[in-house]
């Protein structure tokens, strides 16, 4: 297609490549005094009945993962959790994504590249690893490719534990915040850090407990106006009974 076309989604491009289509039916080509619609229609009783089973273009890969935790589909890496490394993988390259399979279980999702020689990574998949070899922290791909997206709040985050607990004990118990996305929202968890760095928090179990405070609904009060009551107590009967006061 030339010029190429600049889209925000494969559906918008699919849908004007559609679009597109069906105003060139309408075009007549040199020498030819029918348009496309009519040749076309003239065209139809040759052909063959469309099958009843869509053609499938989805490719199947058995690839091991390798030390980087990161397999090799047209010269481009997708990461998968490190504890696959060495593993045997089955993977379905679609036209928009990567799926990566250990025992028919999924255990990786990517958008897939079309360029050569680039690198999908999920830094969720490195963070156990990391956080046994904290020192490897700052200088793994994963981890460079996330901090582009990070607000400026995590860093302040990171730097404050590392004040706070030293260096390796720092970096972490930080580790242990980015866990946290795993199981809560991303905004949540941002808002969470907010609170700590303005309560001046320096662990990770305190981020935790704000997360979990926020979550939790409380517990809704009932009316009891509209509940059968007892009749008030007659209590003079108690002045009828004989005894020494």
């Amino acid at each position: 297609m030339v010029p190429i076309p600049e889209t925000d989604s494969l559906e918008i491009l699919n849908e004007r490549i559609l679009q597109e289509c069906f105003a060139h039916g309408n075009h007549r080509t040199a020498g030819q005094q029918q348009t496309i619609n009519e040749l076309f229609e003239q065209e139809t009783e040759f052909l063959l009945e469309t099958p009843r089973v869509p053609f499938s273009n989805i490719q199947s890969y058995n690839r091991k993962a390798d030390k980087y935790a990161t397999v090799i589909i047209d010269k481009n890496r997708y990461s998968v959790p490190v504890k696959y490394s060495g593993r045997q993988l089955r993977t379905l390259a679609h036209f928009d994504r990567i799926e990566i399979f250990y025992q028919n279980r999924k255990v990786a999702e990517h958008q897939r590249l079309y360029n050569d020689n680039q690198w999908q990574l999920n830094p969720d998949h490195y963070l156990e690893l990391l956080q046994q070899r904290p020192l490897a922290f700052h200088s793994a791909r994963a981890i460079q490719q996330w901090k582009e997206q990070w607000p400026e709040t995590m860093e302040k985050l990171l730097q404050h534990f590392c004040r706070s607990q030293g260096e390796n004990h720092g970096i972490k118990d930080f580790i242990s915040v980015l866990m946290l996305f795993r199981d809560h929202p991303k905004n949540d968890v941002y808002a969470a850090i907010e609170l700590a760095l303005a309560a001046t928090i320096s662990n990770s179990d305190g981020i935790k407990h704000i997360l979990l405070a926020n979550q939790e609904t409380p517990d809704k009060i009932e009316s009891l106006s509209d509940r059968p009551t007892l009749a008030d107590a007659d209590t003079s009967i108690y002045g009828q009974l004989g005894g020494v006061i």
